[in-house]
């Protein structure tokens, strides 16, 4: 082969490479685009003081606490744990809201503490996500929020009254009312011996019976009656033996059946068929 050939083909060959490393390098660029703009669309931007998603909640858990009467330390503990199982349940962008029981038929209930469940460490992405970063803001953005808020209402509180079918219309309104209409998940847990007690012309356990076919005949229900938007509903029961009328017991059959008529007639659904859970 003449030199002239040999130098031809040399030219060829290193035009041929260039091509392809240009070629290369337009496919590896245009990944990389492809690669920051899918993170980008993925990416979900989080509210820096509750930690949720700016475009809304994807499920939204309202938790209402009764502090009438002291909460026994036996049954703070099963609080406790019951509230870690919610957490750590809690799939990514679940909102809590928690409320104390307060109010009347008229007023809104603001909550205590709104926070969203954010990423768990073991759920970052390590390609281009920093797992550690994810963990420190799951605990003390959550974890350790969620946990001193539940120590603050545990403390040892007395109040004369016990607005519980109040609390639990405002409670829902104020929760679930924004997002009715995206469809997401909704529940309600409340943490209550559930005896209702108003002053008249309030409706009040003490005075009369756990009856709510009675209650709902009454002109009173019309404006106390909750709307709780499909939600399911349970209720850690603490049990009460001095709530008494008459010499009697409050807490009985008849009160459980009280309130699952009440929430049926409300639009809520109990949780795993079965709504109390007496502690």
């Amino acid at each position: 082969m003449s030199r002239r050939s040999r130098r031809k083909r040399m030219k060829s060959i290193d035009v041929g490479t260039g091509i392809l490393l240009a070629i290369t390098g337009l496919v590896i660029i245009s990944l990389l685009i492809g690669f920051y703009w899918w993170v980008k669309k993925t990416t979900v931007i989080l509210d820096e003081v509750t930690n949720c998603p700016q475009a809304g909640p994807r499920a939204v858990h309202a938790i209402i606490f009764d502090r009438t009467d002291p909460i026994t330390p036996l049954q703070g503990q099963r609080i406790r744990q019951r509230m870690k199982e919610f957490r750590e349940g809690a799939p990514f962008g679940t909102r809590f809201d928690i409320y104390t029981v307060e109010g009347d038929a008229k007023n809104v209930l603001t909550p205590v503490l709104t926070i969203c469940s954010p990423n768990r460490p073991e759920e970052a992405n390590v390609i281009y996500e920093n797992p550690e970063l994810i963990e420190k803001r799951y605990e003390q953005r959550f974890v350790a929020v969620l946990e001193k808020t539940i120590d603050d209402l545990l403390r040892e509180s007395t109040r004369d009254t016990s607005p519980i079918i109040e609390s639990m219309k405002a409670a829902a309104i104020a929760s679930f009312g924004p997002s009715e209409q995206r469809k997401i998940p909704f529940r309600m847990t409340i943490i209550s011996d559930m005896v209702q007690h108003m002053p008249p012309p309030g409706y009040s356990q003490f005075r009369s019976e756990s009856d709510f076919q009675q209650l709902a005949r009454s002109p009173a229900w019309r404006s106390l009656q909750p709307n709780l938007f499909g939600a399911e509903v349970d209720i850690l029961y603490l049990l009460r033996p001095d709530a008494q009328r008459a010499g009697r017991q409050i807490q009985n059959l008849g009160h459980e059946a009280f309130w699952e008529q009440l929430i049926s007639a409300s639009n809520g659904r109990f949780v795993k068929g079965s709504v109390f859970e007496p502690i």
